[in-house]
C-alpha cells in the first residue's frame, strides 16, 4: 500500500511539474518572500531570502496555477502558495523589440500595451503559459496584460534563448 501511495505521489508531482511556467521569486526591499501551506496565506511554510551578494536575486521556482490571492507553486517538490507580486518574469525583447501586454491569454484579444525596455515584470495570474504581469510602457506608465510564453525569461541570471 505505501509503494501505491508513493507512486501516485510522484505522478502527481510530474504532472505538476509538466503543466507549470517557471519564474522566480522578486524581494522588494530584500524582504524576504514566505511560501505557504495553503492558499488562504495562513501557515508559513518556509521563507525564501535573497542572494543579497547578487543584487537581492531570488531563486527560480515553477508556477502550477493562481487562486484567490495566492499563486500555487511547485518548490523543492513540494506545491506551495505565495502571494500574487511575489514572483516574476523577464522580458525577452533583447532586441529593443517590443514586448505586448493582451487583452486576455490570446494573441487575437488585443493589446493593452507594449514596451521596448526589457524589464522585470510582476506576475499576478496565469492561463496556460501565459503570465498576467505588471510592468511599465516606454514613458513610464503601469500597464497590466498578458504576456505570451515566447517573451517569458525566467532566469534571474542570465538571458534566454
Amino acid at each position: 500500500m505505501r509503494w501505491f501511495i508513493l507512486i501516485v505521489f510522484v505522478c502527481i508531482l510530474n504532472e505538476l511539474k509538466a503543466n507549470t511556467t517557471p519564474a522566480f521569486t522578486i524581494h522588494k526591499n530584500g524582504e524576504p518572500v514566505k511560501f505557504y501551506l495553503e492558499y488562504d496565506l495562513q501557515k508559513v511554510r518556509i521563507a525564501v531570502y535573497p542572494y543579497t551578494e547578487e543584487s537581492n536575486a531570488g531563486i527560480e521556482v515553477n508556477i502550477a496555477g493562481a487562486m484567490n490571492n495566492a499563486l500555487m507553486v511547485e518548490i523543492s517538490g513540494e506545491c506551495l502558495f505565495c502571494k500574487k507580486g511575489d514572483l516574476a518574469i523577464n522580458t525577452k525583447n533583447y532586441d529593443n523589440s517590443p514586448f505586448i501586454l493582451y487583452k486576455t491569454p490570446h494573441k487575437n484579444s488585443g493589446y493593452v500595451g507594449k514596451s521596448h525596455i526589457q524589464q522585470t515584470l510582476l506576475i499576478y495570474d496565469i492561463d496556460n503559459g501565459w503570465l498576467f504581469v505588471e510592468g511599465t510602457d516606454d514613458n513610464g506608465n503601469i500597464i497590466k496584460g498578458w504576456l505570451p510564453p515566447e517573451m517569458q525569461c525566467p532566469s534571474v541570471w542570465t538571458t534566454c534563448p
